[in-house]
């Protein structure tokens, strides 16, 4: 028989940091487990849903999913330990060590577990580290990738460089960014200066913006001229929005369908690191 000792129901609020550790405190190990994996398939499925989503309204209702979970599970927990008899016998599973093994056991297999068989296939985040493709995303945009939707022209594409890719573009270009898709294969491009033509019609692009500096970079320059070409089967033709920054097609060529790693659908939130705060406007903000 355990040791007798009550439960105290701010003890299982704050172990409920780990959802289903504040059960498991209060004497439901089996009750712990299923509001854990309950939480974790309703989170991701809102994940999915969120990517859907038609209105800013049903996305950020998506979005507290997770926040109401973990809040119904806190106070389920509370109210387990305020159930129990002041002359609880403690469990084999009600000992300290036993919790921190629990938490880091989840810490290091399920959580990354379900990033493998779902970020990496279905849906994922993104956070962007650069001015590239202003005005359409922010530095520091968290932005959500559809990894089941197939390009199409005008799309946001998160594309995945391999290192010799890398190698013969540049050090300057990191191992994925983020780019728009301007042609498909069969698709002839030309560009003129600040006009790209598709199909030798001239292209409206209102996400684009254009530096008034003078580029140091002939890729990037307002002159640059890329003569008509044809883009090759399985492969897309991207550019960047902020046309000055310029690391896409104009410098590496044509992008393979298999280098792009999904479509970015929606800003998930964004961090002003100036003012250090949240840029609420641009929660699930679509691209």
């Amino acid at each position: 028989m355990g040791d007798v000792k009550p439960r105290r129901p701010l003890i299982a609020l704050l172990l409920s940091i780990c959802p289903g550790l504040g059960q498991q405190y209060s004497g439901k190990l089996i009750r712990g487990i299923a509001a854990y994996t309950s939480l974790v398939i309703i989170s991701w499925l809102a994940a999915i849903a969120y990517m859907y989503a038609t209105s800013r309204i049903a996305g950020l209702l998506l979005l507290t999913v997770p926040f109401l979970g973990m809040a119904v599970i806190a106070i389920d927990a509370m109210i387990c330990a305020k159930r129990q008899p002041p002359d609880y016998r403690l469990k084999w599973f009600n000992r300290g060590w036993i919790y921190v093994a629990i938490f880091i056991g989840l810490l290091v297999s399920v959580n990354p577990l379900m990033d493998y068989l779902v970020g990496k296939r279905i849906v994922r985040a993104f956070l962007v580290t650069s001015e590239s493709m202003y005005p359409s995303v922010y530095e520091h945009d968290l932005v959500v990738i559809n990894k089941l939707a197939k390009p199409r022209r005008g799309d946001i594409v998160l594309i995945s460089f391999e290192k010799a890719q890398k190698e013969n573009a540049s050090e300057i270009i990191k191992d994925q960014i983020l780019r728009r898709v301007i042609a498909e294969e069969g698709d002839v491009v030309e560009i003129r200066g600040r006009q790209v033509y598709l199909n030798g019609k001239p292209l409206e692009e209102p996400y684009a913006s254009f530096g008034e500096t003078e580029s140091l970079n002939e890729f990037v320059s307002q002159d640059y001229h890329l003569p008509p070409g044809t883009v090759p089967p399985a492969s897309y033709f991207v550019l960047a929005d902020a046309r000055e920054f310029g690391f896409d097609s104009r410098m590496f060529g044509f992008i393979q369908k298999d280098d792009i790693n999904g479509v970015a659908v929606k800003v998930f939130w964004s961090w002003n690191l100036d003012g250090n705060q949240f840029k609420w406007d641009r929660t699930a903000v679509d691209l």
